[in-house]
């Protein structure tokens, strides 16, 4: 049995550390008001082409909508320090410590990504996302900008965001074949579709052509529709359309507009090839015709791609038999006219912060 004396030295020594522990975890009786640290606050809203009254054109409800976004706010350490998320046109309000930040904002994002899963800029600026995240109606758009953040004050600035697609488009079709053989043929535009697409991007930048992968399952419609790879629904949807099925005369051409949506494809024209074994190439639209019963395909190409630019065809005019092969082109086929090719797609998003 230990001695009563050790018992009470044990207590005795245990009572002293604890109360010593206690008194430095408490501010003196005459210690000053505790500081504290300087927030401001950030309100955010979605501005931009989202009130009905500036639609001008049906498709641009469709390209212009929002279902969802998200938005953060990242420190000079690029660390999250503050996200928030809206639907529709709904705003977020934040208080931060004051300093200066990178707000990104992210539009119709994939219910697959948490945004509170992002800890780092890099995280989602370097995110890669498959075209099939894209929809009608919910375009996957991305922005940022530096922010401010001063002692009890409001930042009021706007966020350009832009769509991770871009836009590939004819308007008319019509057919003036130079052969009077030909002419008296039954012409019939069959379908319309994008080929050799690059599946994926990245959420805060497109690809640079040397960053692009060879390997043809990195691409979508490999060298024709539904050559090379997987296929989808989602993606089948944005960039083709194979139920036309239009009588073409010289005097009754197609004038029904067709829009396609695909990740930019940046290969450079002096890059591209016709090789019948796969190899990098650029991307193509690509017109399937029928004459006298027989299919023909004619080709376009598309120049260097990049995100949120429109490559719009104002009207092709088939001239010639076109190829038996989607990939190979026959010279002189046909005539295109553009009326807008890289130039920035109309109707841009903003986001806005508003006191």
């Amino acid at each position: 049995m230990k001695p009563i004396t050790a018992f009470l030295f044990v207590w005795a020594a245990a009572s002293i550390l604890a109360c010593g522990k206690a008194s430095l975890e408490q501010p003196a009786a005459n210690a000053g008001p505790v500081a504290v640290e300087a927030t401001g606050t950030v309100r955010i809203s979605l501005g931009g082409p989202f009130t009905a009254t500036r639609v001008t054109n049906p498709a641009d409800e469709v390209e212009t909508q929002c279902q969802r976004w998200a938005l953060w706010l990242f420190d000079q350490n690029g660390d999250s320090t503050a996200y928030g998320t809206s639907l529709s046109g709904e705003g977020i309000s934040k208080t931060v410590l004051v300093g200066d930040y990178t707000a990104v904002a992210l539009v119709n994002y994939p219910t697959s990504l948490d945004p509170a899963d992002i800890r780092k800029k890099q995280d989602i600026a370097e995110r890669v996302t498959s075209l099939s995240d894209n929809a009608a109606g919910a375009f996957l758009m991305y922005g940022e900008t530096t922010i401010r953040l001063e002692k009890d004050r409001t930042v009021s600035q706007t966020v350009d965001v832009k769509r991770l697609v871009a836009k590939v488009g004819i308007k008319k079709v019509s057919v003036a074949f130079e052969s009077p053989y030909l002419a008296a043929k039954t012409t019939v535009l069959q379908a319309i579709y994008l080929t050799n697409l690059y599946r994926t991007s990245r959420m805060g930048a497109d690809y640079t052509s040397a960053e692009l992968s060879a390997a043809s399952s990195a691409w979508y419609n490999v060298m024709g529709w539904h050559l090379g790879g997987s296929t989808n629904a989602a993606t089948d949807a944005l960039v083709g359309d194979l139920a036309i099925q239009a009588t073409l005369t010289p005097s009754a051409p197609h004038t029904s507009a067709h829009y396609f949506y695909a990740y930019p494809n940046p290969t450079p024209e002096g890059a591209d090839t016709h090789n019948a074994v796969w190899s990098i190439r650029s991307s193509r639209l690509v017109l399937q015709v029928a004459v006298g019963g027989k299919t023909y395909y004619y080709q376009i190409q598309i120049p260097a791609m990049g995100r949120n630019r429109k490559y719009i065809a104002e009207e092709i005019i088939l001239k010639k038999l076109g190829s038996q092969d989607p990939e190979q082109e026959i010279p002189g086929a046909v005539d295109v006219v553009f009326s807008a090719s890289g130039q920035d797609w109309d109707n841009d998003y903003n986001v806005t912060e508003n006191t």
